[in-house]
């Protein structure tokens, strides 16, 4: 089973039959589309009552998207195509596309529904009978899933609902995973206030507090500053960022009855590394945003400074989870990796690892050195870039390994067009390297650096930033 993340199924309006999420080529990138094709997304009342149907998920991504607020996504392709490669026949493989705005309970129960069929067909299939005649020391079929951030609270939602099925299970994998929850998640709910982004708060407003998914996503751990102090996000917490009350009860309602439930053969990849908000305090009703959190004792005590303060401990993730959020206590050994939220999935490392699932990896370990990303330097981008306005790549943790880094710049929502920045050593910054990008024209565009044992990868719109408010 490979179960994308939020942002990761195309969308469509069964009426009309028009895509909303997953667009491909989208030749007017402009904040005013950006504008228009958000306000598609907000969910309605109907939807949240259960009555579903008017959106249908058609598939997992297949064209590089983006969010204000949550950032970029990647396509599948990439993990599909080697999956296919590693099953006994491509009908073991069942993608599981979801309309990501709903919440996570809803697209669990119908997970665990598709679960129960696929492993049951898959079980009578003629290729299943045929593999064990010549392999009869296997046994039957169980499950493998391979799970990208929201995707894995989908895949624990089914052991919570059918622990049955943990004897079905062979191993989960989970990449990039909020199990704690993402302050990202905070900056959408809080509508942009206070960071510039190419939209107008008003249209994050009509969209996101309707999106029970997202809700989902809020952070689930000591994040919100307040007072000398940090605290779990309680439901007035949610409501004062913006949220809607019932939507707030719900998600830590939620959250609070899943927490123990642990998953089989976990693998966990986490990403590390990147620039990661990790807490946000209230200013008015505007969130502001920290790479913090408070140094504590083992019982829980703040660890003050010499003037009574807490101490500030800096901490990185991918870029949207924060690393310590991406674990669950049940994991032994998680795998770090630097790479991005988006790019995990695709990378090689991370796809090898899924590919060895397949041939009988149960635990990470077993691959020894093999597992583990040597080339730790950091690549920074913008979320977002105006057109026009050049825009900044960085890179850090530069060493005698990674000096000769090359950077290559393409727009890959259909425009073709390659760039080619150079690199150039920081004055006063040891082991920083900076190049300025401009393109001339708007779009999706994939900033890779090369170097160290493979690239790293981010994605940054470009947009024309006219829009009506």
């Amino acid at each position: 089973m490979i179960v994308p993340g939020i942002m990761g199924s195309e969308l469509r309006d069964t009426e009309s039959g028009k895509s909303l999420w997953g667009v491909g080529r989208l030749m007017a990138y402009s904040a005013r589309a950006h504008m228009k094709r958000l306000r598609n997304l907000a969910v309605t009342e109907d939807e949240r009552e259960g009555r579903t149907g008017r959106v249908e998920a058609t598939g997992l991504l297949e064209s590089a998207e983006w969010m204000p607020g949550l950032g970029s996504a990647h396509p599948y392709s990439s993990l599909v195509s080697e999956m296919r490669r590693s099953v006994v026949h491509r009908d073991a493989l069942l993608p599981f596309p979801y309309d990501w705005r709903l919440s996570v309970e809803h697209n669990g129960a119908l997970l665990a529904e598709t679960v129960r069929r696929h492993l049951k067909a898959w079980r009578a299939h003629p290729e299943h009978q045929r593999y064990l005649v010549d392999n009869p020391e296997a046994g039957a079929a169980r499950l493998v899933f391979v799970a990208h951030s929201m995707g894995g609270l989908l895949t624990r939602e089914v052991l919570h609902r059918d622990p049955t099925v943990r004897e079905d299970i062979r191993a989960v994998m989970t990449v990039g995973t909020p199990f704690h929850g993402s302050v990202k998640a905070v900056l959408m709910l809080n509508s942009g206030k206070g960071l510039p982004l190419p939209v107008p708060p008003a249209a994050l407003r009509q969209v996101a507090p309707t999106m029970p998914g997202l809700y989902d996503l809020l952070p689930y751990y000591r994040a919100c500053e307040e007072d000398g102090d940090m605290r779990v996000p309680d439901v007035e917490d949610i409501v004062r960022l913006g949220g809607r009350r019932e939507l707030a009860k719900a998600t830590v309602d939620w959250r609070t009855s899943r927490y123990g439930t642990a998953l089989p053969e976990h693998i966990t990849v986490v990403g590390v590394g990147q620039r990661t908000w990790t807490s946000y305090r209230l200013d008015g009703d505007t969130a502001v945003f920290g790479r913090y959190l408070f140094k504590r004792y083992n019982d829980g005590r703040l660890h003050l400074d010499a003037e009574g303060w807490p101490q500030q401990d800096t901490r990185t993730g991918d870029g949207t989870v924060y690393e310590h959020a991406a674990q669950l206590p049940d994991v032994v050994r998680p795998v770090y990796f630097y790479h991005e939220h988006s790019h995990l999935i695709r990378s090689r490392s991370v796809l090898d690892m899924a590919s060895g699932l397949m041939r009988g990896l149960r635990h990470p370990g077993e691959r020894g050195a093999m597992l583990g990303d040597e080339a730790t330097f950091e690549l920074h981008t913008p979320d977002w870039a105006g057109l026009h306005e050049p825009f900044t790549i960085e890179v850090n943790g530069v060493d005698d390994r990674t000096a000769d880094l090359e950077c290559t710049v393409r727009e890959v929502s259909g425009l073709d067009e390659v760039l080619s920045p150079v690199l150039r050593p920081v004055p006063g910054r040891p082991g920083v390297l900076e190049a300025a990008c401009l393109p001339d024209r708007p779009g999706m565009y994939e900033v890779e650096v090369n170097g160290g044992e493979e690239p790293k990868r981010r994605l940054v719109p470009v947009l024309e930033t006219e829009h009506d408010g």
